[in-house]
């Protein structure tokens, strides 16, 4: 089915990336965050407006296709039933007032661009979350794929925004937030193995 297809895709990167759970707008605006069902219909018209070509080497590869996909929101999350016209964008609650629409293609590298962005401040943190809990052993936010209204708080919130700053500063050099994270006092501790 290439509507959970799609869905799958919105979800692994949302979550994934960005710690914030949109996939829960397919039907409704999400029930907790601030995420309009419009929005995900948005991110819906990129996925939509790509494929992965039969004749490509490697299976993650993703070009848009030749006929853009013109995204409507999907009343109750059913393509039947179609609603009102939304344009290919990103997210109101990280782009809030000054987002526009998606202008090159499918805005994948739009998208990626803005997922990456060192304006959007979930990115940095939800990558030195994940990163600090494979290292540790737990992680700083108990729900790494969720930062959400309803997620766990971090629990030590000034080491995860000065982590997330540093990586952002260092040009998200995974290897310097290693380097950082493996040199301090508190990974050099002794643990036992459980």
């Amino acid at each position: 089915n290439s509507h959970d297809i799609i869905d799958d895709r919105i979800d692994l990167v949302t979550r994934g990336l960005m710690g914030i759970t949109v996939a829960c707008a397919r039907c409704h605006d999400h029930k907790y965050d601030p995420v309009p069902t419009a929005d995900y219909y948005s991110l819906y018209g990129v996925f939509a407006s790509s494929h992965e070509p039969k004749d490509a080497p490697s299976t993650l590869r993703m070009v848009d296709k030749k006929d853009l996909f013109q995204p409507v929101v999907f009343l109750r999350g059913s393509a039947g039933s179609r609603g009102e016209k939304v344009p290919r964008q990103f997210l109101k609650v990280i782009e809030r007032e000054e987002r526009e629409p998606f202008q090159s293609g499918s805005g994948r590298l739009e998208m990626a661009k803005k997922i990456a962005s060192n304006e959007n401040p979930l990115t940095a943190r939800v990558w030195v979350n994940r990163t600090w809990g494979h290292l540790i052993g737990h992680h700083l936010v108990r729900t790494p794929s969720d930062f959400g209204v309803r997620s766990d708080p971090p629990t030590h919130p000034e080491l995860l925004d000065w982590l997330a700053s540093s990586l952002v500063e260092e040009n998200w050099s995974t290897k310097s937030l290693i380097r950082k994270i493996v040199s301090s006092k508190t990974y050099q501790q002794t643990s036992g193995v459980t």
